[in-house]
């Protein structure tokens, strides 16, 4: 198993209690590899840590893994066919990627008086900055068929998505915040399942 922006290392955890042969993570902050190194080893695993920006080739093994995942981490990356195809290389024929990020539409809409209003055009993928606790970041606000088309030209194929808001989170939120209104109209989240052909 190898994931894609591995953080703090629960999700490796995760897969290692269920005894996963053999955990991998990469991550581009050397802040979260210390994290999950010392979050694997409080638990009695031990995972190759990598800390390098997804786009870059950093010595992971090619046609090696059989299952690559990412959490909320693919949308971060300033080149998605070259991190695609780079993940296709990881990857034993027939392996399986599943990520997940947040859906574009969630994004572009506003809620208003009580109504749900487009504030971005969907079809909007021009870059922006975010600004967060370690600096400035990048972002492109995507479009589903962009990561589908960009899935395919690396040599993957689509075996299932999932678009969803979680009910969990929708009942603990305040029914009247803008967050809980649009998430009851509108997915937050999609989720790919691919398999390298």
């Amino acid at each position: 198993m190898l994931e894609i922006g591995c953080g703090s290392g629960q999700s490796l955890q995760y897969l290692g209690d269920r005894k996963a042969s053999e955990l991998w993570g990469m991550d581009i902050s050397e802040k979260q590899i210390e994290k999950a190194m010392q979050h694997l080893a409080s638990c009695g695993l031990s995972a190759k840590l990598i800390c390098s920006p997804m786009e870059e080739e950093c010595g992971i093994p090619e046609n090696y893994f059989d299952f690559v995942y990412s959490i909320y981490a693919i949308g971060w990356t300033t080149d998605l066919e070259g991190t695609f195809c780079r993940i296709a290389s990881y990857l034993k024929k027939d392996g399986v990627f599943i990520f997940s990020w947040s859906h574009p539409i969630h994004k572009c809409v506003v809620s208003e008086n009580n109504m749900l209003a487009f504030k971005k055009c969907y079809f909007d993928e021009s870059w922006y900055s975010v600004s967060l606790d370690e600096g400035t970041l990048t972002l492109s606000d995507r479009k589903l068929s962009t990561y589908v088309n960009t899935l395919s030209k690396a040599g993957f194929v689509i075996e299932q998505m999932i678009e969803q808001s979680d009910d969990e989170i929708m009942q603990s939120r305040d029914d009247n915040s803008d967050f809980a209104k649009k998430a009851k109209m509108l997915p937050v989240t999609f989720v790919i399942k691919a398999r390298k052909l």
